[in-house]
């Protein structure tokens, strides 16, 4: 598996490192709603099926097995990064932005950030609110 990163997403987990005195590692497919998105994290421990399968920004990239297997070869996906916010815990979402994984042949800038609610109109996705101050300076390990 293949792992290439936009220079924006290098900038992010550039910056990142600036701000983090652990070590930082981006890992793709363990999310418990978004099951392949990429999650910068502090102080990760892989989980016992993720290895390696590349380097952005001298930080090592994860991939569990279910997910390298898909991708045999030089295939590869891209890292990139969006000013939509989701509900995370990946560490660059302090600067506004969230990683997101690109594929050959696919890009979804421009697209209607709405999702289709059935039956109904589509609903827009925008993050309301902010956390409190307390939670915002918290850091999770």
């Amino acid at each position: 598996m293949r792992v290439d990163a936009t220079d924006r997403a290098i900038e992010t987990i550039t910056e990142m490192g600036r701000r983090r005195t652990g070590t930082l590692t981006v890992t793709i497919g363990t999310g418990c709603c978004e099951s392949t998105a990429p999650f910068l994290y502090e102080d990760f421990w892989p989980g016992p099926d993720q290895e390696p399968v590349g380097e952005v920004a001298g930080v090592t990239v994860y991939a569990p097995e279910y997910l390298r297997v898909r991708y045999p070869g030089g295939d590869g996906v891209t890292l990139d990064v969006v000013e939509e916010l989701g509900e995370s815990l990946s560490v660059e979402t302090e600067l506004g932005c969230r990683l997101i994984l690109r594929g050959p042949d696919f890009d979804s800038t421009g697209a209607a950030e709405t999702c289709a609610a059935t039956p109904g109109p589509a609903v827009l996705r925008p993050v309301v609110g902010r956390l409190p101050d307390a939670l915002r300076r918290a850091r999770m390990r």
